[in-house]
């Protein structure tokens, strides 16, 4: 479920992305302590952070599957900002309810130490 996920989010697949994820109960918590509660919230705010940021591209390093219900996935996201391209690398903790749908997404930037 959590690669299937990744794959409708690199795609924009809303519907797909949608599929994945559990009718009730859904929390996102973000790299900025800001969360988003329900399914359809959640959707609606990915459709409009990621359709509007230039030429968003997902690649995913590494999916960790710690039991039928926990994944961890180091990705980076990429998007130009003032025609520049950025680089985000990430970690994301995944939560499955019982149906096996994603029932929890806490995501977490990857920072360089200090020098």
């Amino acid at each position: 479920m959590v690669e299937r996920y990744l794959e409708c989010l690199a795609a924009h697949d809303w519907d797909g992305l949608a599929a994945t994820i559990a009718d009730e109960g859904l929390v996102r918590e973000g790299p900025f302590c800001d969360v988003v509660e329900g399914k359809q919230r959640y959707v609606a705010y990915l459709r409009k952070v990621l359709t509007n940021l230039d030429g968003h591209r997902l690649e995913v390093q590494r999916v960790s599957h710690v039991n039928t219900r926990l994944s961890y996935v180091e990705l980076t996201e990429a998007f130009a900002i003032d025609g520049v391209t950025k680089v985000w690398p990430e970690c994301i903790l995944f939560e499955r309810a019982d149906d096996g749908r994603i029932s929890r997404v806490s995501v977490f930037f990857k920072q360089p130490g200090a020098q």
